[in-house]
């Protein structure tokens, strides 16, 4: 009797570390696959160029991460991200001042993320349905102000004018790239603000139970439309970092890197004991995102598979989740 309880325990363990720890193997496996396949995978060239490029996606997973860890989501925010980098390369285009083409788009997304958060916090239109309505109708704007998705081309200016712009996406504090350093910058910024600050505090009180913490005297309201006022500003950050990196803006550009925040945020989930949204567990997977694209370009392998991946993570990070719940 004794062995057969002493069998049960350690299977019941066993099940325990895969629900708590087989996932994160999972993800690294993929990784060490691509270093087998392609050693150059883990160069120091192509890491540093994988942290550049993950700046844009880790901005807008940040702000992700904060309305969904109050149950909302945000659909329109790789479309503000797409409109605000549009912005600052038509103000460069049109001869304003660079401050302009940095402070202006930052403060477009905060006006939508404020639309967002009224209409959804104070109006009652579902998160799902409003930013999805906000999503279109930012993409018809964005292909009107275009002409019809004319690309704004910053790079074959005369560099006199363009350098400073460009510097954020494509310069370097001594070593260390711009665009390594915004995500930094963020990633404090947004940690301290769902770890330190009172809105940290009710936003997890309303994750947990928006009932409970309307009972509890929080203001429901004005917490649950901040988070899209935050959401939006991180999404604009992204998109001029993205102009700034890519030196061009078209409209629907940003588009797919709204399937790769959600995924990032899922897979954050798996860092977590009761599987919730975290902002270092999304830091993890917008890197883990970004790695698996590199990966997969350079075994040779393209979108297709990436998505593919991207939705396999997701459902796995959902059921992992569940487990953990129920457990």
């Amino acid at each position: 009797m004794s062995q057969v309880l002493s069998q049960r325990s350690t299977g019941g363990a066993a099940l325990g570390f895969l629900r708590d720890y087989g996932a994160i193997f999972g993800m690294l496996a993929v990784l060490a696959i691509f270093y087998v396949m392609q050693p150059a995978f883990v160069s120091p060239n192509n890491v540093l160029n994988v942290l550049r490029q993950s700046a844009v996606l880790i901005a807008i997973s940040l702000g992700m991460a904060v309305v969904m860890s109050m149950r909302g989501v945000d659909l329109s925010a790789a479309q503000i991200a797409d409109a605000a980098g549009l912005i600052a390369a038509m103000l460069i285009l049109h001869g304003q001042p660079v401050w302009m083409a940095f402070v202006l788009p930052v403060v477009f997304g905060v006006a939508i993320g404020a639309i967002n958060g009224l209409l959804m916090a104070y109006v009652g239109v579902p998160a799902i349905i409003g930013t999805l309505g906000m999503m279109f109708i930012i993409r018809s704007g964005e292909l009107i102000a275009t002409n019809g998705a004319e690309p704004q081309i910053l790079f074959s200016l005369p560099r006199g004018i363009t350098a400073p712009f460009l510097f954020l996406g494509q310069g370097s504090l001594g070593p260390v790239s711009m665009l390594i350093i915004l995500a930094v910058v963020l990633f404090v910024l947004v940690y301290g603000l769902m770890s330190l600050t009172s809105f940290s505090r009710r936003a997890r009180a309303i994750g947990a139970n928006v009932r409970a913490a309307y009972l509890a005297g929080i203001r429901i309201r004005w917490v649950f439309a901040l988070g899209f006022v935050v959401s939006g500003a991180l999404a604009a950050i992204g998109g001029v970092a993205l102009a700034s990196r890519t030196g061009l803006a078209m409209p629907r550009g940003a588009e797919p890197f709204l399937l790769d925040a959600f995924a990032a945020v899922f897979l954050g989930t798996l860092f977590s004991k009761q599987g919730g949204v975290s902002i270092p567990g999304t830091l993890i997977g917008a890197l883990f995102i970004g790695f698996l694209g590199n990966g997969l370009t350079i075994v040779g392998l393209g979108a297709p598979y990436r998505y593919a991946l991207n939705g396999g993570f997701i459902l796995l990070a959902m059921m992992v989740g569940g487990l953990k719940k129920r457990t």
